[in-house]
């Protein structure tokens, strides 16, 4: 009887592929790897400059090559033309990003570019183009309070969580924006304006990790910076929050996920000239393929 208990729990755990490990997170087996990834974005610009009204892009499909051997990994995103909307004016983009995602501490260094924004007047049923340009440079770092949670297993593909868990966050991000409205449509931007800010960072990030391969990952990230605007040399403050969610699979030689990231950043000047909002939102996939 008892050899054909073993047996049973022996069968059900080859039915399931691979048993429980003792550690609740493990690094696969295979150093080399390579990746693919996609990514449709959207970023929208809104506020007391705009009188409300929602400027949006017409960003075309960011693809991407990455790969990784033993703990290093590295990926590339490139700026496509196709995917864009050819009834609505072109936006230009220029996206470059380093994300980092350690045992413990993860990070972005980004330079971003959004430059050409439209509207659809409702009453002409037609859209029309704002040179806009937006820029975009920051850095941030961010730690995990639970060593037993890993954002490696879900957004780099090259550990596994068998567990749910979950963890906080506290992190600091320096950032710098440029906006300036190329055809003076929007009269607080008609010159240059430069903002200059850092702060710290606090938040939340769960995983569900099912030992069928498939997990989930929620996370939200939230920023209070102070700073300036340097062309004005007024003292501000920015109000900035990252939700991310994630749903994948790992197998033994290959994962796959699809993340999808938000940013939202509120500029609020002391003397209440601006109030203005600047949402960015994408979406996409990722497969990786270990030898």
């Amino acid at each position: 009887m008892i050899l054909l208990g073993v047996g049973l729990a022996f069968a059900d755990c080859l039915a399931e592929s691979e048993c429980m490990p003792d550690s609740v997170i493990t690094s696969f087996p295979d150093k080399i790897s390579v990746q693919f990834l996609a990514r449709y974005n959207y970023a929208a610009f809104s506020g007391a400059s705009t009188d409300n009204e929602n400027l949006a892009t017409n960003r075309p499909i960011d693809l991407g090559l990455g790969g990784g051997y033993g703990d290093f990994t590295w990926s590339t995103l490139f700026t496509f033309s196709f995917g864009a909307d050819a009834s609505k004016p072109r936006t230009q983009a220029t996206n470059l990003q380093f994300n980092y995602f350690g045992d413990r501490i993860f990070g972005d260094l980004y330079l971003k570019v959004n430059d050409g924004f439209y509207y659809h007047n409702d009453s002409l049923d037609e859209y029309v183009s704002y040179k806009l340009r937006i820029i975009e440079i920051g850095l941030d770092v961010n730690y995990l309070w639970n060593p037993e949670h890993s954002l490696r297993a879900v957004y780099s593909l090259d550990r596994r969580q068998w567990k749910h868990n979950g963890s906080f966050i506290w992190g600091l991000g320096v950032y710098y924006n440029g906006i300036v409205s190329q055809d003076s449509v929007l009269v607080f931007y008609k010159d240059y304006q430069a903002f200059l800010h850092a702060g710290p960072s606090v938040g939340y990030s769960h995983n569900w990790a099912w030992k069928n391969g498939f997990f989930i990952n929620l996370m939200i990230v939230g920023s209070v910076s102070f700073g300036m605007n340097m062309t004005r040399k007024e003292w501000m403050q920015f109000y900035q929050v990252f939700p991310k969610f994630a749903v994948g699979y790992h197998s033994d030689t290959w994962s796959v996920n699809f993340p999808f990231y938000v940013s939202v950043l509120q500029l609020y000047e002391n003397d209440g000239e601006i109030n203005d909002t600047f949402f960015e939102g994408s979406g996409g996939f990722m497969v990786t393929k270990r030898f």
